[in-house]
């Protein structure tokens, strides 16, 4: 084993991050052989669990035809044949069997789905239950047998057991500092399903094979990650971020919902939150030296829709009386209902209580407690109203928003009069007031009511009545319209925006090899939001680069008919807790396969895993992503790069990757003494990486798809004609600049671009962008010395677009065997109104003379 010393900067803390085979802990038991003791298992349980209802009975079985997997097409988790389930006529619970699992814990024997059944008695396919990680210290039960102990036929409970040895789970394993201890005792997990009920117990058995007592207390850790899914919800802050304690923690992803609480009434503490890790504890758990202990651990509660009805389901539950119920409609004044509003209550002291959707006729049901309360109703594009006081006793509220006014935009190509797919901005004069945060809403930044990604070019808004600012824009190679307009209800304001392409880049197209979406623990973009949002904002190449997950973006592009402006691809950010994060270009989805054939890197080190990667069928390239990021997240930083050398840590230094991601949704003067130094300093200690750039992007709210991109050569503009081996190819190659907003050629005598190798002498640079904003300096960088810097003036041109040209001499400074050029563009101020805050700016692969 191997630990190094890591910086955890969201807990303040220094973390010892040990990579591990995850062999079971070995341990040496005074307590007659108790280490080699193993709770009992079951069998295969009853051949029909989902006919539980219709027989009034719950019943637990081992699932073993693909018809008995009901499942959303976007839940995230597998469940396979040779997994288990857990059905009564309210509930159904899917369990995996032991052996490699999906998720962060890779034992099996964990839930995968949990939620109401139908009439049928079957799944109802809504949950988007992602993963608990529930241990001692860092340790969870790694299972040898997961099997059926009670089917349930009797008429009592059904029981699911998963039985084995505390193994640590590999991520927790980055926490080590805050849970050092291990213990390796024989554990089991029973979920019980009563007759009836809407929940389960999570029962833990423990043999304490040392010989002395162990008390759990301060290690008892509950980890979710379920909040690219569901948002989470408190009793105290409901849909604010969790503080302290309390009776329980909830998850609302809509359609379904589900609660976790301690049993016996155990408080349960929030901890953190880091990258969409949700760390909870509770206490009482204590075992006397070789005792076999047996406690109902937790309880997990189902129901819905959304946190309303899990609420009340909660009640049921547990005999807690029920809230009364309230009905009503929401319409817009003087109209019909409005669909797909939030109806939020709050207490008189203001406490968030619950909130429901509104259904297509604008009518909504949810539940309150006795006395009076108020009900606040929220829908996108209207201005959050004063809440409406409800009497207590009073079943019945009708609620209104005022009459809106509609924005209608429609995109056309200036040229060809085609619509073309624009990201639209709707800003208002008058700033929108936020929703507190406890009703947790999804809203829109720097001032924006709307960011609206209309890939059919059509799109219509409704906004408060007065005036706005309306921003029509495609990108960074198309002038934009930025209009103001006045919005009156009484007849939609028609915004026609033709848009003049004014960047000429052809025969290059652009790729962003490093988005996120809600396949990854910590983004809660749907994929098809994000592609909408690249493909909006120009972007030819999306790929779709989840933490430990493979989807492919292309299938979603083809759904949504957009063949014609980009081309998607599939690869992996591989996600390492102790030596970094990587790009693999391209790697295919692998279905069936654990995390849909992410590569599993746990327990290697990077020279060997390095060639693994590199030798898989698809022979992708390796990027370093965000190198020079501190701790674990940087392969540069973690393994110690000598800038004088070019090398790292022996042990964990290797130079078989491709590429590195020197610019993450930043520019080179951000990244001129980290990632830029240490890509420089690889160049002249004669290595070949080429530099990417790309968005990182895990909320297109705030983190734009497309800022930088990696603009490579293709010789056409035909995203049809692309597959995901001549992107591997042509990133490969080198023959690539970054685009951050700017847009920049290089061309060496003899025509020779970046990639290639020229001789010294008068390279002629051209940079562009459109009207919007400007380029200001051009720098030369020789070798890694900035040898001149040329100010830019446009050349004086009709079109609006803007384009600046340089000739340039190269020479080295110094005799050197290879020497190398890259140019760096960048212009004043930044991308607004497109992209605020990002600056504009283009640089050049090198070219080698």
């Amino acid at each position: 084993m191997k630990c190094r010393g890591l910086v955890l900067a969201a807990l303040g803390v220094a973390v010892f991050a040990c990579s591990s085979d995850p062999a079971r802990t070995a341990l040496t038991s005074p307590c007659n052989g108790l280490a080699d003791f193993r709770f009992e298992s079951g069998g295969d349980g009853h051949a029909d669990p989902f006919g539980a209802k219709a027989a009034g009975q719950a019943r637990a079985g081992k699932i073993v035809d693909a018809a008995q997997i009901i499942r959303s097409p976007l839940a995230r988790q597998h469940v396979r044949v040779g997994d288990f389930a857990l059905a009564n006529d309210r509930i159904a619970v899917y369990i995996e069997a032991e052996g490699r699992a999906d998720g962060y814990s890779p034992f099996g024997g964990d839930i995968v789905a949990i939620e109401p059944v139908g009439a049928d008695g079957k799944p109802t396919g809504v949950s988007q239950y992602g993963e608990t990680l529930v241990a001692l210290s860092r340790q969870t039960v790694r299972p040898d047998k997961v099997s059926v102990i009670a089917d349930g036929s009797d008429g009592k409970a059904a029981i699911v057991r998963v039985s084995g040895v505390l193994e640590n789970i590999p991520f927790l394993d980055t926490f080590k500092a805050l849970s050092q201890a291990e213990y390796g005792f024989p554990a089991a997990i029973d979920y019980v399903l009563e007759p009836g009920a809407e929940k389960i117990t999570y029962r833990l058995s423990i043999a304490n094979a040392s010989d002395e007592l162990v008390d759990f207390a301060n290690l008892q850790r509950v980890g979710f990650f379920h909040a690219s899914r569901s948002q989470i919800f408190t009793e105290a802050n409901g849909f604010a971020p969790p503080k302290g304690e309390g009776p329980w923690v909830a998850f609302d992803s809509g359609d379904s919902a589900f609660l976790v609480r301690a049993a016996e009434g155990r408080p349960i503490r929030s901890e953190l939150e880091v990258s969409g890790f949700q760390l909870f504890s509770i206490q009482g758990l204590s075992a006397e030296a070789c005792e076999k202990k047996t406690v109902d651990y937790l309880e997990i509660a189902t129901g819905g829709p959304g946190i309303d009805g899990l609420l009340e389901a909660k009640r049921r539950a547990y005999g807690e009386p029920a809230w009364r119920e309230v009905r009503g409609t929401l319409k817009e004044e003087g109209g019909a209902g409005l669909a797909g509003a939030f109806v939020h209550a709050t207490a008189p002291d203001g406490r968030y209580l619950t909130r429901a959707l509104t259904n297509a006729e604008g009518q909504y049901v949810l539940h309150v407690p006795p006395g009076a309360v108020s009900l606040t109703p929220t829908l996108k594009g209207w201005a959050i109203p004063s809440a409406t006081a409800v009497a207590d006793g009073a079943a019945t509220a009708d609620l209104t928003l005022p009459k809106r006014a509609i924005i209608q935009v429609k995109a056309t190509d200036s040229v060809t009069g085609e619509a073309i797919p624009v990201r639209v901005q709707v800003i208002p004069t008058t700033p929108p007031v936020p929703a507190p945060a406890a009703f947790g809403l999804r809203e829109e930044v720097n001032g924006r009511l709307w960011q609206d990604f209309a890939v059919t070019g059509n799109t219509a808004l409704p906004v408060p009545p007065g005036d706005h600012r309306v921003i029509v824009s495609r990108g960074y190679e198309y002038e934009l319209l930025d209009t103001p307009v006045t919005a009156d209800p009484a007849a939609p304001v028609v915004v026609e925006a033709k848009l003049a392409r004014t960047v000429d880049t052809g025969g290059v197209m652009c790729a962003d090899f490093h988005i996120h979406s809600f396949y990854s623990a910590d983004s809660s973009d749907p994929a098809d939001e994000k592609v909408k949002g690249a493909i909006a904002d120009g972007l030819d190449i999306p790929v779709s680069s989840e933490h430990e997950w493979i989807i492919d973006f292309q299938p979603i592009i083809q759904r949504l008919g957009l063949t014609k402006w980009a081309f998607g691809m599939p690869s992996e950010e591989l996600t390492t807790f102790t030596w970094g994060h990587f790009g693999v270009i391209p790697l295919y989805p692998r279905p069936g396969a654990p995390n849909n054939g992410a590569v599993d890197w746990v327990g290697k080190e990077p020279p060997g895993f390095f060639k693994q990667v590199n030798e898989l069928p698809e022979k992708p390239v390796l990027i370093i992503n965000h190198p020079s990021s501190a701790g674990f997240g940087g392969y540069f930083s973690a393994a110690s790069l000598d800038r004088a050398t070019g090398k790292g840590d022996p042990e964990l230094w290797s130079n078989e990757f491709g590429a590195i991601e020197v610019f993450n949704d930043s520019g080179l003067d951000e990244n001129r003494d980290k990632s830029v130094a240490d890509w420089f300093a690889l160049l002249n200690a004669g290595h070949t990486y080429w530099a990417t750039g790309a968005s990182d992007s895990h909320d297109q709210r705030s983190s734009p798809v497309g800022y930088p991109r990696t603009c490579m050569r293709f010789g056409h503009d035909d995203p049809t004609k692309l597959t995901p081996e001549l992107v591997r190819d042509a990133l490969r190659a080198g023959a690539a600049t970054i685009s951050g907003g700017l847009y920049i050629t290089a061309e060496a005598p003899g025509g020779v671009g970046p990639g290639g190798t020229a001789a010294a002498g008068a390279y002629k640079v051209v940079v562009q962008s459109p009207s919007w904003f400007s380029a200001s300096s051009l720098e030369v960088i020789v070798d890694g010395v900035t040898t001149e810097t040329i100010g830019l003036t446009a050349v004086p041109s009709a079109d609006p677009g803007k384009r600046y040209e340089a000739t340039v001499n190269v020479a080295a400074a110094q005799s050197s065997a290879r020497h190398w050029v890259v140019f760096h563009a960048k212009g004043e101020g930044d991308l607004a109104p497109v992209h605020p805050g990002r600056k504009p700016f283009a640089v050049t692969n090198p070219i080698f003379f």
